[in-house]
């Protein structure tokens, strides 16, 4: 699968002064967001909240000409609200997370996460992208077993087993 995130301040730089929104009160506009979208996405034009459970909820939306059903899992500790689509469609996921950047201000990042589909197209049409995710699914491949060996009590293995290092290889 394939990940796209954007990442921004909440507030401009204009308005840092007037002290800003807290993480809590950020949250709290993320929940309502998450069963109220009408109000802050301008794609989606209809919500109705179909269930409730302990950690979310089921939610229906419409964009467009299109109906999705999501289920909605707030994690307040992480501060993530994920959104999985329940239905075939492009997108897998999307989250809302709450960060800070570097100055301290608070960040919203925004993700989505296709599904194998849509990735696999993108990645057959840009050669840049494909080699990075070559590259990339290499270095976990060994990352993993080099965990998967130390997770069984074998650190000496790991200790004098090479993985990918340098520039390509994280």
């Amino acid at each position: 699968m394939l990940t796209l995130s954007w990442t921004r301040p909440v507030v401009d730089a204009g308005q840092e002064c007037g002290g800003g929104p807290t993480r809590e009160n950020l949250w709290q506009a993320l929940l309502h967001k998450a069963q109220f979208p009408v109000d802050y996405v301008p794609a989606i034009t209809e919500c109705r909240i179909a269930e409730w459970y302990a950690d979310g909820f089921l939610r229906e939306i419409r964009r467009g000409d299109q109906t999705f059903l999501q289920r909605v899992t707030p994690q307040e500790s992480a501060g993530r609200i994920t959104y999985r689509h329940l239905d075939d469609t492009d997108i897998a996921e999307i989250r809302n997370e709450i960060g800070e950047d570097d100055r301290g201000r608070l960040t919203l990042t925004l993700s989505i996460t296709l599904t194998e589909r849509p990735a696999a197209a993108i990645l057959a049409q840009n050669t840049y992208l494909r080699d990075l995710d070559c590259d990339f699914h290499g270095t976990l491949e060994a990352m993993t077993q080099v965990l998967h060996r130390v997770m069984m009590g074998s650190a000496a293995d790991a200790a004098t087993t090479t993985a990918p290092h340098g520039p390509q290889g994280q």
